[in-house]
Formats: C-alpha cells, sequence, structure tokens
C-alpha cells in the first residue's frame, strides 16, 4: 500500500480546527489556506464518525469543480486516500465516499440552490461566503433541524458589509471586527477567526519557501500603493473590512445609505421605477420616491428607494404580475416613469415583440393600463457619475439618495462594485452589476443640485407633501 501523506495543519489553522464553537467564521486574506481547512474538516467528520453528511458549498458549482477537484494543491489532500482504498470519489457527483464509516464528503454550488434541498446535513463549510447567494442560506436552513449537532463554518475574504460581516460580528467576542454602525449581538455559539495572508503558516520562519510567500505579498502591497488601491490590499490580503477598500462606489456607507425600515409610497408623491432586463442573468426592478426636503431654509430633493425584485428565469409577463403585487404591497399608484435599459426597446432576435412592448401588453392585460418607458443614457460614466452625487450628503447631514433594507441585492452589490482595471472610470461589467445599472438609468433623470449651495427647480417634481419626516404613516413593517 503506498504511504499516505497526511494533512498538517499550519499554527493558526489548528486554532479554528480545535475550536468548539458550533459556528466558526474565518476572515481570512487570499491564500491563508481556508478551502484547505474547509476540505480536511469535512474529510476528518467523515473519516471518524459514522453515516455523517459533509457539505462543501462554492458560490458556482463549476468553481467546485475548478478548485476541489482539479486543483492539485487541494487535491493531494484526498486522492492518496481514493488510491488506497478509503474511500471512492465519484466525479460525476463531486463527492467521496468514506466505505467504513458509510459518510459523505459532497461539492455543491450555491447558483442552483434548488438543487441543495434534501435531507439532513451534520456539517457545511461556506467557501467565500459573499459570493454565494442568500437564496441558498435559507434553503439549506430547514435541512440542518434533522442533525442537532450540525457544525457550520463561514469563510471568506471581506467583500463589503454582507453576510460574512454580519456573521463576523456575531462571533467577535474580542471586538477585533468594525461594525460600521450596525448592530449586531455576539452570540455563545458563534467565534470568528481573522488572519491575514501572512498568517498562512505552512512554511517554517527563515525557509525559502516563507521568504518567497512574503515576498509576493509585499510586492503587492508596493503595487497597490502606487496605484492608488492601497485599501484594496488591505480587504484581499489583509482581511480588513474597508469602508472604500478600492470599490467603484467608495463614499457608500451601509450605516449611512441604508434605512433599516420599511417605507411606503403616499397619495401625491412622484414614484418612478427603474428596470435592467434579464432572463439567465438577474433581472432587477426598483421602485423609487422623490422627496421635497428642507433644511436651514434650503430646499433640496431626496430619493427613497423602496422596493425591489430580482430573479432569474421569469418572462416579462411573469415579471409585471410581480411588480404589480409589490406595487400593492408598496402602496405606488402612480407610477410616472420606468427609466430603462436602451435595448429593452430593441425587437426581439427572433423577431418578437420588443421587451418594453411585452411589459406593457401584460400591464394593458392584468391592470388594463400601460406606462411610459424611457431609455437610460448611454454615457455610463455620466450614469456612474449621476449616482455618486446622489450618494453625497445633503445639508441635513442625510444622504440625498436612501435605500430601505427591503432592496437586499441593491445593498449586497453595491459596495461589490469595482473599477474596471482598464478605464478607472468606468466600472468592471464582469461584476454582478444588474441592481446598479438598473437604478443608474433612472437618477440621472431626477433634478439632483448641491442643497448647500444652490436652489433647486421644483418645477419638474409634482407631489404635495413637504417632507417624509412629516408623514408617520410612510413607515411601516413589511407585509411580504
Amino acid at each position: 500500500m503506498n504511504e499516505t501523506k497526511l494533512y498538517t495543519p499550519h499554527i493558526n489553522q489548528r486554532l479554528i480546527h480545535l475550536s468548539p464553537a458550533k459556528y466558526r467564521t474565518i476572515v481570512a486574506g487570499r491564500r491563508f489556506g481556508k478551502s484547505a481547512f474547509l476540505l480536511n474538516e469535512a474529510i476528518s467528520l467523515a473519516l471518524q464518525v459514522k453515516r455523517q453528511i459533509a457539505w462543501i458549498i462554492l458560490p458556482l458549482y463549476r468553481q467546485a469543480k475548478e478548485i476541489y477537484w482539479i486543483d492539485p494543491d487541494i487535491t493531494r489532500y484526498f486522492m492518496p486516500l481514493v488510491q488506497n482504498g478509503v474511500c471512492k470519489a465519484d466525479k460525476s457527483e463531486l463527492s467521496l465516499f468514506f466505505k467504513h464509516t458509510e459518510s459523505w464528503v459532497r461539492l455543491k454550488g450555491s447558483d442552483n440552490y434548488d438543487s441543495l434541498r434534501g435531507s439532513g446535513l451534520d456539517f457545511i463549510g461556506w467557501d467565500e461566503l459573499d459570493d454565494t447567494k442568500t437564496e441558498a442560506l435559507d434553503v439549506i436552513e430547514p435541512a440542518l433541524a434533522d442533525s442537532p449537532y450540525h457544525r457550520q463554518v463561514y469563510t471568506g475574504t471581506p467583500k463589503g458589509l454582507g453576510k460574512l460581516h454580519d456573521l463576523a460580528l456575531r462571533g467577535d467576542h474580542a471586538n477585533i471586527i468594525p461594525d460600521f454602525g450596525k448592530t449586531v449581538t455576539a452570540h455563545s455559539d458563534y467565534q470568528t477567526f481573522h488572519f491575514t495572508s501572512y498568517d498562512n503558516r505552512t512554511w517554517p520562519e527563515g525557509s525559502k519557501e516563507r521568504e518567497l510567500f512574503v515576498k509576493h505579498i509585499d510586492g503587492k502591497r508596493e503595487e497597490a500603493k502606487e496605484r492608488g488601491r492601497l485599501a484594496w490590499f488591505n480587504q484581499e490580503y489583509m482581511a480588513s473590512f474597508e469602508r472604500g477598500a478600492g470599490r467603484f462606489f467608495p463614499t457608500w456607507e451601509y450605516s449611512t445609505h441604508v434605512l433599516q425600515g420599511s417605507i411606503r409610497s403616499y397619495v401625491g408623491a412622484y414614484e418612478f421605477e427603474t428596470m435592467d432586463w434579464g432572463i439567465s442573468a438577474p433581472f432587477c426592478w426598483l421602485a423609487h420616491m422623490v422627496v421635497k426636503e428642507k433644511h436651514g431654509g434650503i430646499n433640496f430633493n431626496r430619493i427613497y428607494t423602496f422596493a425591489e425584485l430580482y430573479g432569474t428565469g421569469k418572462s416579462p409577463s411573469q415579471w409585471a404580475v410581480e411588480i404589480i403585487r409589490k406595487r400593492t404591497q408598496y402602496d405606488v399608484s402612480a407610477v410616472s416613469k420606468l427609466y430603462v435599459d436602451n435595448t429593452m426597446d430593441n425587437t426581439v432576435s427572433d423577431g418578437s415583440m420588443s421587451i418594453i412592448k411585452q411589459f406593457n401588453q401584460a400591464f394593458q392585460m392584468q391592470e388594463s393600463k400601460q406606462y411610459s418607458f424611457k431609455g437610460g443614457s448611454k454615457n455610463r460614466k455620466g450614469r456612474w457619475s449621476a449616482m455618486m452625487d446622489w450618494m453625497r450628503l445633503a445639508p441635513d447631514g442625510k444622504p440625498y439618495w436612501i435605500i430601505t433594507k427591503d432592496c437586499p441585492n441593491l445593498i449586497r452589490t453595491i459596495p461589490l462594485m469595482e473599477p474596471d482595471e482598464m478605464d478607472i472610470d468606468d466600472m468592471n461589467t464582469k461584476l454582478e452589476d444588474h441592481a446598479c445599472d438598473s437604478v443608474s438609468f433612472g437618477l440621472p433623470f431626477i433634478p439632483w443640485i448641491d442643497g448647500k449651495i444652490s436652489a433647486v427647480n421644483y418645477d419638474k417634481i409634482q407631489e404635495t407633501k413637504t417632507t417624509i419626516q412629516e408623514d408617520k404613516d410612510i413607515f411601516g413593517e413589511d407585509d411580504d
């Protein structure tokens, strides 16, 4: 029998393995060894305990295959076990079956979250949690009830202030994670670990391998300094939750721009909607309201974005039904205009009606009315500039544009946007930019003037209310 080379965790990985916490969150820089940790935590369980089911879930299924099933830095941890007959590998299912314990280790992707429904699970390792679909966590939750002794590990490198940040705060008993104004209470079942890329101690101090590893990271730091992207380095390698972190919208902050409550429209409000079309890529519809504000004798406009639809695989007629339902839920009754992607007015490749006409046909059938659609500007940089203006602070110290908690995908993706490497004034189109695209089609059309230095012409905005604060009935609980 061939000699099996066992996994030897470095000292910082060992600290996490030894933790008795039911839920562990690992906030770590690139190349710390998060994936190696997850795989070997799952293998250890399957080797030692009878009839266990351990899953490792990545954002995309293809990532599971590329990282865990192809990368030799990871496969070296289970291939000797396969070769020596300890477990059986199934390439089609990306699974390992341990015959002597009848336990399983399976690799999954959150992109097909319906496939995650099933029987009880004993261990789940989430790899790069912030890129994982929220629906995947919701689907998994019921499966854990059958296994009262289950454990979960959440891993990732900071990417905005989303799911990983929330869970890190929940296990932060030493106050090492900045909360940025969030009110998340630490829980005894959770423990958070924070490590930088430098904390990968696979190679001993003084070794050539360790020297080259540190030199590589140091080089990335100097490169980031030269390009004005030190915040990005701090996020990726120092695992720091940065306010800017090299993001495309560095002034946007969760604690400042998000309202932790629901609002509804009211009679006379200026309402408009925005839409980014997609079938395989996410479709995003957002509802907005323009409110006149006055502070210190200065008048200005404020936009509230307060309702959202987001998803894939539905036709215009199906989304129209969802939009009407949302309008009813949030008391939207007089939509002035829908600002959309210009391409929605094009004839579809199969010769059928444009997406705009399909929507209006559906609205006509559902509620006997049609709406005014207007294509957003093709000037991408101009749209981003308008968004940044609306993110600025108004005379009352609050942003000109406020997003409520009921727009989770817009909130989640704004801090994920990054500059295009070839043009720092434009946004990287390879990212999940659908919610940002949607809102950007409408914001440039709403009159914005810096209320601190100028007056606002309200002739273009017709409404009856003065300020949102004066209408207490606008605020309420979500009926969804």
